[in-house]
Order: C-alpha cells, then structure tokens, then sequence
C-alpha cells in the first residue's frame, strides 16, 4: 500500500521537473557505480584478513571468486596487492561520488531555473485570471520557496533510487557470505521500517500545512510592507507585530516539527544497526563462517544503515515536500493554457476605426454584466472621451481595448478584423496605456521613461518628457535623469509620478493612446499644461480618454456617454450640449456654481 502512492508521487515529481533526459540514467548509474565500488571494497576484506592468517572453517560460495582473480599473484605480494586494490577502490568510489555530487547539484539548479521561468512566464503572460483569484504573495511564495522544493524533490528522488541500488548491491554481497545471516538481517531491517513508518506517518500531512502557512506568512510580511504609511497613519505598530509573529511562530512550530519528522529514521536505523550486528555476532558462531567472512558481513551490514536511513529519510522528505510539489504543479497547470487566444496576423496601423459590437462582458460567471450590448466606433485619427458614474463600465472597454480580456460575448473589430486574430504582442505594440494607477520602477527616471521603448536614446528620452511637461521638475533634481524614484516612485509627488508616467507612454509612440484618468492628480494649471502638450502630440493620433474632469474631455472629436454597463449617449460635445441629455446635465453640475461633482470610474 505504501509503494503504489511513492510510485505515483515520484512519477508526478518527475514529469514536473521536467529534467534532461540524460539526467536520471547518468545520475542512478553513477550512484549505483559508487555503490559497486564501495561493496567491492568491502568484499575485498575476506581475502585481505584471510591473507594475514585467518582461515575459514568452510570454505564459502566466495571462495572460487577469489582463488581466480588472485590466481597470478605471488602469494608474498598478495596482502600489499589486496590493500593497494582496497585504496583504489575507495578512491574511485569518492571520485564517483564527487562527480554525481556536481551532476547532482546541477540538475537541482537547471530544474528549479525552468520551474522558476516557467511560473513567471505564465504569471505575466497567460494568468490574469488567476492573479484575480489569489494573493499575489502566494506567487512569489510559489516562486521563490516552492520551485527550489520541487528540485530538492527530484534530488531525493534520484536518491531513493541510488540507495535501492546501493541495497540490492550489499545485499547480493551477503547472500554470497551467508544467506542465513543475510535473511534474519532482512527481517529485522524490514520490522525497523515498519516502526519508522508507524512514527512518520503524518509527514504529508505536515509539509503541506507548513506550505500553507508559509504562505499566509508571506502575505503578512506583503502587506506589513506595502501598508507602512497606514500602519504609522493609524499607530498600529503594536497589532500589526504581533500578528508577525503569532504567524512567524506558527510557521517556526510546525518546521520544527516536520524536522523531527525527518531526522527520526537516523537515530532509530542506527540503534537497530547496532543491536542487528551484536545479535549477527552471536548467530555468527552457529552459521560457522568464519572470521573473515563475519568481518566482512558485518562491515557490509554496517555501511548498509546509510543507504536504509536514507531511504526512509528520502520518503519522509518527499511526503513532507508534497505540498510545494502539488503547489507548482496545480500553478502550472491551471495556468497551461493561454487566458487569451492567440492570432497570427501582425497588427498594422490602425486606417478607419476599432468598433465594438455587441459587446457584453462579466468578470466572473456568478457576477452581473459589466458591460451590456455596447456598440461603439472608435474613428482612427480621432479623440474619443468615455465618461460616466463610478462602474459605468469605462475601464472595463479599456482593457478589453488592450486585450487584457476578452468579451463574454460580441467582438471587437481593428479596421474590420477581430482582435483574437492578430498576434497579441503586435496589437499592443500598436497601443499605449496610461492610468490613473502609476506603477514605477525602483530605478532611475531615465530607466522608467525608457520602458516604453527600451531602445530609445537619451535625446528622445528628454524630448518625451518635455512634451510630458517633465523636463522642469527632473532637471531640478540633484542626479537630474538619473534619480532613482524609490520603490513605487516614493520620491516624487503623485502629479511627478504621473508627468513621468506620459513621458514613458509618449515615448512608446503608439497608434492608439489610452488615457484612463491620466489627469486625476495634477492640479489644475498642471492639468492645462498637460493638455496642451497632448493637444499637440495627440494630432493625427487615435486618443481614447477617460477623465473626471469633463474640461478634460471638452476638445474631443467625440464623446461617449455610459452609465450601467451601457452606452446611453454618443456625439460630439456641441451635439451633446444641444440634446440636453445626461451629459449636459453633468457639465452643469460642473461649471454651474454647485458644488463640484466629479465623475469617477
């Protein structure tokens, strides 16, 4: 019973890791070569002690083995031969040893660097439902701790396979000693097993709560750091450190315990090791092998407790590490699929429009609609401006715009062509996205504005923030381009992150320019700058705006009306203002006299 779920844990663990193909045969062969070596060694004490005088009462099953290799070797060179074989052996052995000690380590790191690439590939590219779903911490959990379980899994792995050969070697070496000797030393072996098991039953059970645990530990630790200013704001310095280490002490606890778990199988497989030769000794006497036989058997037995302890400390660890392993294997799989089809077109400029038809869209199936039968034009050339009350659905078409996501139902169409048809890298080649949500780098300004083009120059650089209205403010600063901003853009005040936020989409010199509230924290001398600078490098360029501030949105070719999920006006400004309709209305609240009231997402 035990075997069956071993063999499909290691079959798992196995095609997760995905290792060389040469990987496990080189490593088994060489293990099982160092265990040859060592067992020859060992073997090679009867006729060493038999060449000092100790002669056998019978001669035994060995006996033919050796008077033919030692045949031609004078007999007063036969003990300096034996030793100098001996030497050689052990020798061999270790340089064995060392050389699958290396091929050993390096499959660990080839193996968690695939694993590693592979989660970060699928969490960027082809995941986005799944980082929905779940704590971000509980990634990096996964590849950062996880990834390298799953490489230490596969080295214990090829170990268990190592020590089984390395038994059945010393053990056909017995059995040519003395097969009565041998079989009782099997029975008590086996019963030593059995109580080890009986001891470390629990270790799956273990290892996959001390993963779960590590990931709520990860999650404090995430939070604690992204929320320093809130806890400092509120003076909760003292709650917050003691849930650290209520849960730093969960996770200390339950290792402790997974360790003992481990380490259990060597102090008991020595004991009974030790109680095992001292009962041979005896038994020895009636079995009348013989001294040199008997030393050579019990130097056997005795090597053999490394490869038992092993084999059950390498079980012990594969169940404790069964949680990480199931952790990135249900990772990799949940996420095998791309989110989104890929095309094979490449995107060209955008000539006449983006136009949505139909389009319905919800982020979960037991969630309502976040759009509803939207059809909308998008003219090539144009500034387009989406407003509307918080959840009107106006960020939700700018995602579906970028093809962060696909619609539940409808399709969006580039001059006639579905999105789901071009490549997916070429048709956001063709956009650029700016939100109210900056996210900066912890590097230099020069190396956030690069990012919209990383092969952009130092001359462009400068020329995207001036257009950005961020030349000013940067050359102030005492490194100038070279400020690095801090983690998030600390550094800078929320109306610089954004200025360096455009600059980096200016530089991307997109077809279609996204703006979803890229105005929402300058003021408003800022504000005007701003749109003067995207009055200018918005001519000829397809602009989709989405702003608070209906001033923001006065000079677009057209506007978009939404509220619900639904398209309830559409027209230029002056059309709108003439229709008296929801627009007009909310103008009004703006610009009226009454107290400013502000459209958000």
């Amino acid at each position: 019973m035990l075997v069956v779920p071993l063999f499909t844990r290691l079959r798992r663990l196995l095609h997760l890791a995905a290792a060389p193909a040469w990987a496990g045969p080189t490593i088994v062969g060489l293990g099982l070569a160092a265990a040859v070596l060592e067992g020859a060694g060992l073997f090679l004490f009867i006729p060493l002690i038999q060449s000092l005088g100790a002669l056998a009462p019978q001669p035994g099953r060995w006996q033919p083995i050796f008077s033919q290799l030692l045949a031609s070797i004078p007999e007063h060179y036969l003990t300096a031969f034996l030793v100098g074989v001996l030497c050689l052996s052990i020798l061999l052995k270790n340089a064995v040893h060392l050389i699958n000690t290396w091929v050993t380590r390096y499959i660990d790191g080839l193996v968690a660097h695939r694993l590693r690439a592979s989660v970060f590939d699928q969490t960027i590219s082809s995941c986005i439902d799944y980082r929905v779903e779940n704590k971000r911490s509980d990634i990096i959990t996964t590849i950062a701790n996880n990834t390298w379980k799953v490489s230490q899994g596969l080295s214990l792995a090829y170990r268990l396979m190592i020590c089984c050969c390395t038994f059945v070697v010393f053990v056909l070496l017995m059995l040519l000693i003395s097969v009565r000797l041998t079989f009782f030393s099997m029975m008590f072996l086996l019963f030593g097993a059995l109580a080890i098991r009986l001891a470390t039953r629990r270790a799956d059970e273990t290892g996959k709560a001390v993963v779960e645990e590590n990931k709520q530990f990860g999650l404090r630790m995430w939070e604690s750091i992204n929320a320093l200013q809130l806890i400092r704001a509120f003076a909760q310095e003292d709650y917050e450190r003691s849930r650290f280490l209520q849960t730093s002490d969960t996770v200390r606890r339950r290792l402790l315990k997974l360790d003992m778990l481990w380490a259990t199988p060597g102090p008991v497989s020595e004991i009974s090791i030790t109680v095992l030769i001292g009962a041979l000794v005896l038994l020895a006497q009636s079995a009348d092998i013989g001294i040199a036989a008997l030393a050579a058997f019990l130097s056997l037995l005795y090597r053999l407790q490394g490869p038992t302890r092993e084999l059950m400390q390498s079980k012990i660890a594969l169940d404790g590490l069964a949680g990480s392993i199931d952790d990135v294997d249900d990772f990799l799989r949940r996420t095998e699929k791309p989110f989104l089809a890929q095309g094979i077109l490449p995107a060209a400029p955008l000539r006449k429009a983006v136009e949505f038809r139909s389009v319905s869209f919800r982020y979960d199936s037991g969630e309502r609609l976040a759009l509803q039968d939207v059809s909308l034009s998008i003219p090539a050339g144009k500034t387009t401006a989406i407003v509307g009350e918080s959840g009107a659905g106006k960020s939700t078409i700018m995602a579906l715009l970028f093809r962060f996501m696909d619609p539940t139902s409808g399709e969006i169409l580039a001059d006639g062509a579905p999105l789901s048809e071009f490549d997916l890298r070429s048709w956001r080649r063709r956009l650029s996205l700016m939100s109210q949500e900056v996210h900066l780098f912890n590097d230099t300004i020069a190396a956030n504005i690069a990012y919209g083009d990383l092969e952009a120059g130092d001359a462009e650089i400068r020329q995207a923030a001036q257009i950005a209205k961020a030349d000013d403010f940067i050359r102030l600063l005492p490194d100038g381009y070279e400020t690095r901003v801090g983690d998030q853009g600390m550094r800078l005040s929320g109306g610089q992150r954004q200025r360096i936020a455009l600059a980096r989409t200016i530089l991307r010199n997109p077809d279609i320019l996204l703006l979803d509230e890229a105005t929402n924290a300058l003021d408003v001398e800022t504000e005007q700058a701003f749109q003067l600078a995207l009055d200018e490098y918005s001519h000829n360029r397809t602009v989709v705006v989405i702003a608070h501030r209906l001033s923001t949105v006065e000079a677009a070719d057209q506007i978009i009306v939404m509220a619900k999920g639904r398209v309830i006006e559409a027209g230029s400004p002056d059309e709108l203002f003439e229709r008296q309709g929801h627009f007009s209305r909310l103008h009004g609240f703006q610009h009226g006299g009454a107290a400013r009231v502000e459209i958000n997402r």
